[in-house]
Parts: structure tokens; sequence; C-alpha cells
């Protein structure tokens, strides 16, 4: 399995500043799964999920939105609202939680 990103979060990934990826929708990984990080289809890490968890966008925190690498719930709110346009208060989301395999 995969999970690709844009490449402008690749170093903060890599240097642990990005933490989390909250995608829309239900996404199927568990903890535990191994996952290839990807950034335009290419890879550049490999990670273990710790944590998988659901929300609705309107009970998104701040404490989530510091996983990922984001000051503030209204910066990755915008954000969220950058990939994904129609995203409404009411939609699910996976937080998917990883670390990312130190080599």
């Amino acid at each position: 399995m995969r999970i690709d990103f844009d490449p402008k979060y690749v170093q903060k990934i890599l240097s642990g500043k990005k933490r989390a990826t909250i995608r829309r929708g239900i996404r199927q990984v568990k903890p535990g799964d191994v996952v290839v990080l990807t950034a335009d289809n290419k890879p550049f890490a490999t990670a273990q999920i710790v944590r998988v968890s659901l929300k609705r966008v309107s009970e998104l925190t701040n404490a989530d939105a510091r996983k990922d690498g984001y000051r503030s719930v209204q910066r990755l709110k915008r954000e969220l609202r950058r990939f994904y346009p129609k995203l409404g208060d009411d939609d699910i989301v996976t937080i998917i939680e990883f670390e990312v395999d130190r080599q």
C-alpha cells in the first residue's frame, strides 16, 4: 500500500513535523500497516501506521492540525478544501497517523 503526498510536504514528513495525513472518506488502513510514502508517484520513505481515526470535518481540532503539520485547525481546513473543494463540515475524514522508518 502507498500514500501519495504533494511534494511540498516531503521535508515536513522526513523531519517529523508532519506525522499524520487527513483524507476524505473512510480509508482502509489499520495500525501496524507498513506503507510506502510517495510524492508525484515516486517513493521517498516507508512508514508504519500507528493510529487511524474517523471524524467529521467539524470535529477536527488544533491537535489534529499540529499532527498534520499545521498551526491551526482553520489552516488545516483551508488546505483540505484545496484538495477536496466540495468538502463539507459534515463529511467524514480519516486521520492516519504514521511513523517514518528511519534508515
